[in-house]
């Protein structure tokens, strides 16, 4: 789907529904205001000395301009770099806030950023955030007309009004972490490895590698598809590409100091998780990690027993994609993901959820916005939708909610914690997140299942009667 398709296809459905008309009015109305909110927002933090709002809040603690948190993790991270400084704690650590957790590739990446003011570079982020959110949903428009899946390009359109108040969208742009950046980045590699573009599919691989290793999910879609041949290739290409930008690294930044911050950053990841600084019952309230151990250790308490049953739930969570996954890969389609599209997306998706299951952080869906709009365009069955959008409404209405809570409370940035923003926020109460992708993924692992066999008999039949 061009992008002037998908402008036809609102207008369409602009012209045929009266109610689609009312929603995405209130929803471009919402989205005014959200961007007016986080101008103030970011005005409040950068220009301190202007009291705008009243001002940074006494709990806040700081002096001076103040960067977005996320935002201001990578520059220190960068700042670290540039002086020859470690880059991740050699100890335990008390909190995430300010916790570089990415290669030392990205922190260098980021130095540039410094040469700016934090005016400056806020701005850009923010921009950037917001023109790759814009293209997740054009690309997807696109995704949708190259794999002929002509429903979800329609159903691209009617969803509009849900994209504009997308909470992981909105939470993202307040942070500044690059959620929404990998997203996209994702999206284009899932694009490239159901089209076969081996170029492509190694460029946007090589880059996820660099920052969150567990959304480089779809490059396991080839091999399930039994693409075995492109598989190894973009697999073969991808660990000469990290050897090379790890290399590279190393010696911009010069070869002691670089190979000590490998070592370290490949040391530090085990790590995070046994020093993750959990909420037990004690904490008062769940908090925004929303996975598995999470919650788990959120209801009995955060010892060794909670975190081995946690680990056992996960595990049995996952079976079921591991035996649809071994399925396919003895039963393979032998077909691309163009001419085998809805079995592509199917167990791109479907992976997607699973590494967010096993994560032991799980802030985010940011891709579960478009698995939303792909479920209601290919479900057949009407329970299957009602429950879709029974799961989906309340996710949705996070940012909304957090936005009224925050104005009929004081008002200003005292309603954020340790304020009263607490008891408006549904999701440090309820693992909304979690609850999302457990619905997602049993859905989409239930209908690879169930197809597996007659995709096995389509396949035979096409390959007797290919030329």
């Amino acid at each position: 789907m061009s992008e002037r398709t998908l402008v036809r296809q609102i207008r369409r459905c602009w012209s045929r529904s009266r109610a689609f008309r009312i929603i995405l009015a209130i929803a471009l109305v919402y989205t005014v205001l959200r961007l007016a909110v986080q101008g103030v927002y970011l005005a409040v933090m950068l220009f301190p000395e202007q009291n705008v709002m009243g001002g940074m809040p006494g709990w806040a603690g700081v002096e001076g301009p103040m960067l977005p948190v996320d935002l201001q993790a990578y520059l220190d991270a960068a700042k670290r770099f540039q002086l020859g400084q470690d880059l991740y704690p050699t100890g335990s650590f008390t909190q995430l806030e300010g916790l570089y957790q990415y290669a030392p590739s990205f922190a260098l990446a980021c130095i540039p950023f410094l040469w700016l003011s934090p005016v400056a570079v806020t701005i850009i982020h923010t921009l950037l955030h917001i023109a790759a959110y814009a293209l997740l949903y054009v690309w997807w428009g696109r995704i949708f007309r190259r794999l002929n899946l002509d429903r979800a390009g329609e159903m691209l359109a009617w969803t509009l009004p849900v994209w504009l108040i997308f909470p992981a969208f909105w939470s993202d742009l307040g942070y500044l972490n690059i959620y929404t950046i990998t997203a996209l980045l994702s999206t284009l590699l899932i694009d490239a490895v159901l089209n076969e573009r081996l170029g492509w599919s190694l460029l946007w691989l090589s880059i996820t590698l660099q920052t969150k290793p567990q959304w480089a999910f779809a490059a396991a879609v080839p091999l399930l598809l039994g693409r075995h041949r492109f598989f190894f290739k973009l697999i073969a290409l991808t660990l000469v590409t990290y050897v090379v930008v790890v290399g590279a690294t190393i010696l911009v930044i010069g070869p002691a100091y670089g190979w000590q911050q490998y070592i370290d950053y490949f040391q530090f990841l085990p790590r995070l998780s046994h020093d993750f600084p959990w909420r037990g019952p004690d904490r008062g309230f769940l908090g925004y990690n929303h996975s598995i151990v999470q919650i788990v250790v959120y209801l009995l308490g955060v010892t060794p027993g909670a975190m081995r049953l946690a680990t056992g739930i996960k595990v049995l969570l996952l079976i079921p994609l591991a035996a649809t996954a071994l399925r396919y890969l003895f039963q393979p389609v032998g077909r691309s993901g163009q001419d085998a599209p809805q079995i592509g997306l199917d167990l791109a998706f479907a992976l997607y959820l699973g590494a967010f299951i096993w994560l032991d952080m799980v802030w985010e869906v940011s891709l579960g916005i478009a698995v939303f709009t792909y479920l209601l365009a290919t479900l057949e069955r009407h329970r299957a939708k009602i429950l879709v959008w029974a799961i989906w409404i309340p996710y949705v209405s996070i940012d909304p909610l957090r936005l009224l809570g925050a104005v009929l409370a004081f008002g200003g940035l005292n309603t954020i914690l340790p304020g009263p923003y607490i008891l408006t926020d549904l999701s440090m109460h309820i693992p909304i997140v979690m609850i999302v992708i457990l619905t997602f993924y049993a859905l989409l692992v239930r209908r690879l299942w169930v197809s597996a066999p007659i995709h096995q008999v389509d396949s035979i039949n096409w390959r007797l009667t290919r030329p």
